[in-house]
């Protein structure tokens, strides 16, 4: 769904930019990543810090075009879907973010998920490379980062 599409359905709004709260938003994904990276932690748990590093990005890139998602449920949803038109990431990388999503409500809702290592490690080395391209567009589009 379009930027547009989502301000018609009130799914975010146009907010002004605060000064610093980009740079605040970047050093909330370093924190994640940082606890992310800890292999002494239990998987669902870095998986849970990857995946809050992904949505942080995604808040950056609302955040940079004057938008907010608004506090209601789903804006998780609509925060990793304006990718697409904020950060021109491919669906295929908002697909996997979203099921990231759906792992972490399962473990926090449901105590159901069983993330391996694998999956850990896989939603860790996404998220850091979702934060270096997140660094990388604001450099080139908002000589930021």
């Amino acid at each position: 769904m379009s930027l547009d599409q989502l301000l018609f359905r009130n799914e975010i709004v146009r907010e002004p930019l605060v000064a610093g709260e980009i740079e605040r938003l970047l050093a909330t994904v370093d924190r994640r990543l940082q606890d992310a990276a800890h292999k002494s932690l239990h998987p669902e748990t870095r998986l849970e810090q990857a995946y809050h590093a992904i949505l942080a990005c995604a808040v950056i890139g609302l955040r940079a075009h004057g938008l907010r998602p608004v506090g209601r449920p789903g804006h998780h949803v609509v925060a990793l879907e304006s990718l697409a038109d904020t950060m021109a990431v491919t669906l295929d990388r908002i697909d996997y973010f979203q099921t990231l999503r759906d792992l972490r409500n399962k473990d926090i809702y449901t105590g159901a998920s069983h993330v391996s290592d694998s999956q850990a490690k896989e939603a860790v080395e996404e998220a850091v490379r979702l934060a270096e391209d997140t660094r990388a567009w604001l450099r080139a589009q908002h000589r930021r980062a």
